[in-house]
């Protein structure tokens, strides 16, 4: 039995490998616990937990790149909106955003960048500026019709604090 100490000694990207793996398992476990339940105390813990770990494992990850900080950004920034978090949202909608324009970052990326933004906007009750990111978001183009389905999908899940979809 060898440890990842002794691991990372021998392959250098061992570790980076061990963070992207935990990224991806913490990301993808954010979306059991979006099921429109009430969140109680230990659900919020669990909920940011999990997004902030994600957020902290993409950062050491091998092969990370500025997708996925952005959506590292967009996670932490949609949790905060469904748990009426306004400020947080918004915070991590413009950290989105922001990687998203200095990386170049288009099509799928670039229109959950918007989302982010009308989603946290209407949660801070600024409902014009969130229809004006929403349309944005509609607008862009996303190649994948795959992707342009997932996208379509985040955007009609609430909560979205009375904007009128």
């Amino acid at each position: 039995m060898t440890d990842s100490t002794s691991d990372a000694a021998e392959n250098p990207d061992a570790e980076g490998d061990l963070h992207r793996h935990q990224a991806i398992e913490a990301n993808n476990s954010v979306w059991d616990l979006y099921d429109g339940r009430t969140y109680g105390p230990d659900d919020v813990d669990e909920l940011l937990g999990r997004a902030y770990a994600a957020a902290h494992h993409w950062r050491r990850a091998s092969g990370r790149s500025p997708a996925n900080a952005a959506r590292a950004s967009w996670l932490l920034s949609r949790c905060h909106a469904v748990l009426g978090h306004g400020e947080l949202a918004l915070h991590h909608a413009e950290q989105s955003a922001r990687v998203v324009e200095g990386a170049g970052l288009h099509d799928f990326d670039l229109a959950y960048a918007h989302e982010a933004l009308a989603r946290a906007l209407a949660c801070l009750g600024q409902m014009d500026d969130a229809a004006a990111e929403l349309a944005l978001a509609r607008a862009v183009v996303v190649a994948r019709s795959e992707d342009r389905a997932i996208v379509e999908s985040d955007i009609n899940a609430e909560p979205w604090f009375g904007l009128v979809l």
